[in-house]
């Protein structure tokens, strides 16, 4: 189970150079494969409360990086690096929790479990406000 919760945690990095970064779908992506990885586990508050922070991290970052502010754009990406390392640490110790990963967050969506989220791969198009 191990490598499923972290193939979803792994989206939640910054995407790299694309030309129409969107901070709000970079928000959204990050939302989403945290709801997806922490599925996987029995998540303890620990978890919870760093899950907050990596969504805290991204929601700057997606603000640093939209404004193109160089100097905080990059203390931004390192505090979201750090957030997304310190949760990967604390979800290995965490049991898993395979009876409910295997249930999807949306049924008439049975394929959403399937891939995670990424903002050019997602089944709504580009999403730009």
């Amino acid at each position: 189970m191990t490598t499923q919760w972290k193939t979803y945690l792994d989206q939640t990095k910054p995407p790299g150079a694309i030309v129409d970064f969107s901070a709000a779908a970079f928000v959204l992506q990050v939302a989403i494969n945290l709801r997806f990885a922490l599925n996987f586990v029995e998540a303890t508050p620990e978890c919870h409360y760093l899950a907050e922070r990596v969504m805290a991290s991204a929601e700057i970052y997606g603000q640093a990086r939209q404004a193109g502010s160089a100097p905080s754009f990059t203390d931004a990406e390192k505090a979201l690096a750090e957030a997304v390392t310190l949760l990967a640490i604390e979800m290995k110790h965490c049991p898993s929790a395979s009876h409910r990963a295997d249930v999807p967050l949306n049924p008439s969506y049975p394929a959403a479990t399937s891939q995670p989220t990424t903002i050019d791969r997602n089944p709504f198009g580009h999403a730009s406000l």
